[in-house]
């Protein structure tokens, strides 16, 4: 069996994502990294979810039962509030499959296949600033065209802006960090395959 500061190698990696994910209640909190705080995540989740339900998502729920409309917001609220409680259930099996996807990672690298852990990290914080940026730019065109009809201009408008789009962009996070988990089961599967291509096909040289 592994130690924990090999298997820890594949979450360090990992580590960026997870804590943006953690901040928008996607993931466990981890501090030290490797032991999850589950109280500190709960908490978290729902004190921030409360005083935004609570603020402006209750009345905005109750605006559109008066008009008779519903709007894509509690579309997109609803889903994210499934996903955050799926991601929450399913932390222990997460946390189980990044472990069992080091110990392959490990085993392969016995056959001579390289870890890319830093190249990993390297992608993910690519991914991370991209997203960062994709939130910036959607905020940054609705304050404009907002503040352009309106002819005034306001940090509250903003605020309110950046609570307004918070949905979408917990969905959008939630998307990355399954295509990154997704991204790296699919690669080391490929170097399992071929590593075992290769194992087979020296053993039939060998027996023939």
């Amino acid at each position: 069996m592994l130690a924990d500061s090999e298997t820890l190698t594949l979450e360090r990696a990992l580590a960026p994502l997870m804590t943006i994910g953690a901040f928008c209640n996607l993931t466990m909190f981890e501090y030290p990294l490797g032991q999850s705080r589950t109280y500190i995540t709960y908490l978290y989740g729902l004190a921030k979810w409360s005083l935004l339900t609570y603020f402006f998502y209750y009345p905005q729920c109750i605006l559109s039962l008066q008009i008779k409309r519903i709007y894509i917001l509690l579309i997109i609220l609803l889903i994210t509030i499934i996903l955050i409680l799926t991601n929450i259930c399913r932390s222990k099996e997460l946390k189980m499959c990044l472990r069992e996807l080091a110990i392959v990672d490990h085993t392969l690298e016995a056959f001579g296949t390289p870890k890319e852990y830093q190249r990993l990290r390297n992608s993910i914080i690519r991914i991370i600033i991209g997203w960062i940026v994709y939130v910036c730019y959607c905020i940054t065109q609705e304050a404009f065209v907002y503040f352009v009809g309106n002819d005034t201009f306001s940090w509250g408008g903003i605020l309110l802006l950046f609570v307004l789009y918070y949905p979408y962009n917990v969905v959008v996070l939630s998307a990355l960090i399954s295509a990154v988990i997704l991204g790296l089961v699919l690669q080391i599967c490929e170097h399992l395959i071929c590593k075992l291509f290769l194992l087979i096909l020296c053993v039939k040289m060998f027996t023939e």
